[in-house]
């Protein structure tokens, strides 16, 4: 093959790698002030803030309108919330109680009980990940195979 024609096709081929799919997603996180509110898309129940969510758009356009999220706190203080995203965006959204509703120490309150869920789940993530760890140490796979006689227990 001469030059010439290796020099094309590698060009060619070079640009086809470079054509990508058009964006058509964008995402958006919503935290609450203060935090622990549940968050709700309609009548779907999305979970307790913060949450991620991401949204299906039209290329045509570049953006999308997402849908109204309503924060609703345990005193039953809410806030509704939506906006316009470009495609391809990650932003993030707070929902604020609504000044002067009343409630206010029971939503403090619940603050501190979603910290400590919060922290008793990523004790446990954080302990699950370490018992994995250990289960694929050389140590624990050498004590598997010789049976389950003197397992450790981190290699159980």
């Amino acid at each position: 093959m001469n030059r010439r024609l290796i020099t094309v096709l590698s060009a060619t081929l070079l640009l086809a790698g470079c054509v990508t799919t058009p964006v058509t997603t964008a995402t958006l996180t919503y935290e609450t002030v203060p935090p622990g509110a549940q968050l709700y898309e309609g009548t779907t129940e999305l979970g307790v803030a913060p949450v991620t969510r991401t949204y299906n758009g039209d290329p045509k356009t570049g953006t999308l309108e997402t849908p109204d999220v309503k924060a609703v706190w345990p005193s039953g203080a809410s806030t509704s919330f939506f906006t316009v995203l470009p495609l391809g965006a990650d932003r993030v959204a707070t929902l604020e109680r609504p000044k002067g509703a009343p409630g206010l120490e029971q939503d403090v309150e619940n603050v501190r009980k979603v910290a400590a869920a919060q922290k008793l789940e990523a004790d446990r993530k954080r302990a699950l990940e370490h018992s994995d760890l250990a289960r694929a140490s050389d140590r624990c796979k050498l004590q598997t195979a010789q049976g389950n006689k003197g397992l450790t227990d981190d290699c159980r």
